[in-house]
């Protein structure tokens, strides 16, 4: 674009017309480029601004999605240690009740023998 510029404008001064022809024409293509250089800054900015909103919104998906499995991964273990400590308190009560139980037979057998006399 730079260099079409500078072609127009020397395409102007070699072109064979008046000066105040040539200060014309050279104004108004310096004002078409200034113009189009403005377009395409604006352009320019607008596309950004649009991939900024589009990065910040997947950006955001993305975010919400790991939160709520990181959030229900906290349940299921949070359910896993429960039951793990359900069972472990069953299984302590149950070898606790077992071995009263044999203790128990155990006393028993033990003051039903007669004692033995060892001389």
């Amino acid at each position: 674009m730079i260099g079409g510029g500078i072609g127009a404008a020397l395409a102007l001064l070699f072109a064979p017309k008046r000066g105040i022809e040539l200060r014309r024409d050279i104004a108004n293509v310096t004002r078409k480029a200034y113009n189009s250089t403005l377009e395409m800054t604006q352009d320019l900015k607008q596309r950004s601004a649009d991939f900024l909103h589009t990065a910040k919104e997947k950006v955001e998906n993305v975010y919400d999605l790991a939160s709520n499995k990181l959030g229900h991964a906290a349940e299921v273990s949070e359910d896993v240690v429960s039951e793990a400590k359900g069972s472990v308190t069953d299984g302590i009560e149950r070898v606790q009740k077992e071995s009263a139980a044999t203790l128990n037979q155990a006393a028993q057998a033990a003051s039903g023998r007669k004692g033995s006399n060892i001389v």
